[in-house]
């Protein structure tokens, strides 16, 4: 007697590499889709972080030009004279830029800009003229009337109206990039579910055909000579089979990198766009003489950018490559080294050396206690707390920035001191939060920088807090323990 196992694997083949095919495309064609829905809220991204470095160039040709403005009034030097002229026409050569960057949308309040600008160059001009007609003593003693017509403040404040506008839609355009690569990251992350289904059925099928191959070939063997031909063919057909799933199963795994070559030839282009975009804006500064730093620091962000999306396809090439033998990847050790504190302060000071000059700050670093931690991720805890620190000095006091660290038995201490505005009570949880900023929203920047630092400080198995006074400045404490952990992890950048 011949034992008959139903023979499923030819029947289900075609449908299954139906629809492993119609997956591969799915996959394919939403993560293009989504790519390209990326490329365009980072364009918009761009377009908002260049209006707003136009409005805080605009602003500084303006006080350049009353300063210059000033300074020939005093003097009389006519390189004041000629420096104030040359600030005049760059303010009206920015002033169709900006209208141009800004669209139809602000308009209305662009038109009082440029109305009030023009009002106040007219007065700046129309005083340096009668100083020299006039001479400095008969100026003094003429009419002051045009004096009073100064709209300085007038448009500091619509500026900063206009700042604050591309502040809201930058937040909104962010919120708008992270849902784009979070839909980007699930569609993926379906795709690759789907097929270890797949895959997964395809396997039980081969095993279900190697059963049945087996128990023909033991009943084979029991069989009449005169059947031979016939165990033979059967034999054939499911040996056939299970190659034929077997090359299935590799087809399904290897083809699914296509998408992945997708997403890396768009971001590719990405890169591309990027050295364009920022060779025009650094021919542009070089023509305009303005400091490239805020280009240097947009171009590194972008390039991290770009970083996480590049590991994020290396890590799915990874998963695809394991379908039939899964592991958890994607951590990476943190390269724990005895640092000397007080030097790596000293060197993350140095590079906000132009900024505290500019606003009348001082950075002070005491002599601190050395730990065993990341490199890299200490730079940017302390790299961050001094930017926060520069950022939120009082204008009416010399700023005064101070690092000092102690060492206990089981911790190493080191506390940020600053001046500044301080942190109301009921904020001091909340700016660590994504997103999320204390007081006046008058200086820039996207409420991202203290997460990060927490981020870090705890994925280095310590604590942060900040202890502040309203109008009198504030403390940030990180605690690190004095042993390093044993195994210390983040997540691949």
């Amino acid at each position: 007697m011949i034992l008959r196992q139903p023979s499923l694997s030819p029947s289900y083949q075609p449908v299954l590499l139906a629809l492993g095919f119609a997956l591969l495309v799915l996959v394919g064609a939403t993560s293009i889709w989504l790519v390209a829905q990326a490329d365009g809220d980072s364009a918009r991204i761009v377009r908002t972080l260049e209006i707003k470095e136009r409005l805080g160039r605009l602003q500084s040709l303006i006080w350049r030009a009353e300063s210059n403005q000033r300074g020939f009034l005093l003097t009389g030097d006519d390189k004041y004279r000629e420096a104030f002229r040359a600030d005049v026409d760059a303010i009206e050569a920015a002033l169709p830029q900006l209208q141009e960057a800004l669209g139809d949308g602000k308009g209305s309040l662009f038109g009082q800009l440029d109305a009030a600008i023009a009002a106040e160059l007219g007065v700046l001009e129309q005083t340096a003229e009668r100083r020299e007609r006039l001479g400095l003593e008969d100026l003094s003693a003429a009419p002051i009337g045009i004096l009073e017509e100064s709209r300085a403040e007038e448009i500091r404040t619509m500026i900063g109206q206009l700042v604050q506008q591309e502040q809201g839609l930058l937040v909104e355009e962010l919120a708008t990039s992270s849902r784009t690569a979070h839909q980007l990251l699930v569609a993926n992350l379906s795709g690759v579910f789907l097929i270890l289904v797949l895959a997964a059925t395809s396997i039980a099928i081969v095993q279900r055909s190697t059963r049945g191959m087996i128990a023909a070939q033991e009943a084979l063997k029991e069989a009449n000579e005169s059947l031979e031909e016939t165990v033979a063919r059967r034999t054939a057909e499911l040996r056939q089979a299970n190659d034929e799933i077997q090359q299935f199963a590799h087809i399904v795994s290897h083809d699914l990198r296509s998408p992945l070559v997708n997403v890396m030839g768009f971001t590719g282009e990405l890169e591309v766009v990027r050295k364009e975009l920022f060779e025009r804006l650094s021919s542009l500064r070089a023509r305009l003489e303005v400091d490239s730093e805020a280009d240097e620091r947009l171009a590194g962000e972008f390039d991290e950018a770009l970083g996480f999306i590049k590991s994020s396809i290396t890590r799915m090439d990874r998963l695809i490559k394991a379908i039939l033998k899964l592991t958890r990847e994607g951590r990476r050790e943190l390269r724990l080294e005895p640092i000397e504190m007080t030097e790596l302060a000293r060197t993350a000071a140095d590079g906000f050396g132009y900024q505290a000059q500019e606003a009348g700050a001082s950075i002070t670093i005491e002599p601190l206690p050395p730990c065993v931690g990341d490199r890299l991720a200490l730079e940017q805890i302390f790299a961050n707390l001094m930017e926060n620190a520069l950022k939120y000095l009082r204008d009416d006091t010399p700023g005064q920035i101070r690092v000092t660290g102690q060492e206990t038995a089981t911790e190493v201490i080191y506390e940020v001191h600053d001046n500044g505005r301080g942190i109301e009570l009921k904020d001091r949880e909340r700016i660590f939060e994504i997103f999320r900023r204390s007081g006046r929203q008058d200086r820039p920047g996207e409420g991202i920088g203290l997460t990060y630092v927490r981020t870090l400080v705890r994925r280095l198995g310590g604590t942060i807090a900040v202890d502040s006074e309203p109008g009198r400045g504030s403390t940030f404490t990180v605690a690190l323990p004095r042993l390093a952990p044993g195994r210390l992890s983040e997540k691949s950048p």
